[in-house]
C-alpha cells in the first residue's frame, strides 16, 4: 500500500496485487490510512465472492463472509456492516 518491499514476505505481496488500482483515501497523508484499508477489505470480500465454490457456499447459506478491520494503534476491531456500509466497533 505504501510501497513497502514485501519481497520478504511473498504470499503477502502476491495476495495483495490483487487489489483494485491504487487505494482510494480521501487524506493520503493520514498515517493510519484507515479508508484505503477498509476499501482493501471490501475489495478482498468482493473477490472471494467471486469463486464458484464460495458463491454457492453463501447461496445455501453454508458460508458466511465477514470483512474485519483491526487498527493497530488502538486495538480496535470494527466490522463490516452490509445494510449500512460502514465499519462498526465490535
Amino acid at each position: 500500500m505504501r510501497g513497502d518491499d514485501l519481497s520478504a514476505v511473498p504470499a503477502v505481496r502476491d495476495w495483495l496485487t490483487h487489489a483494485a488500482g491504487e487505494p482510494k483515501c480521501s487524506d493520503p497523508a493520514d498515517p493510519t490510512v484507515a479508508e484505503a484499508v477498509q476499501n482493501h477489505v471490501l475489495t478482498q470480500l468482493l473477490r472471494l465472492r467471486s469463486y464458484p465454490c464460495v458463491e454457492q457456499r453463501l447461496q445455501a447459506d453454508r458460508l458466511q463472509l465477514h470483512g474485519w478491520y483491526y487498527e493497530v494503534h488502538t486495538g480496535a476491531v470494527r466490522a463490516h456492516r452490509a445494510e449500512s456500509d460502514t465499519f462498526e466497533a465490535l
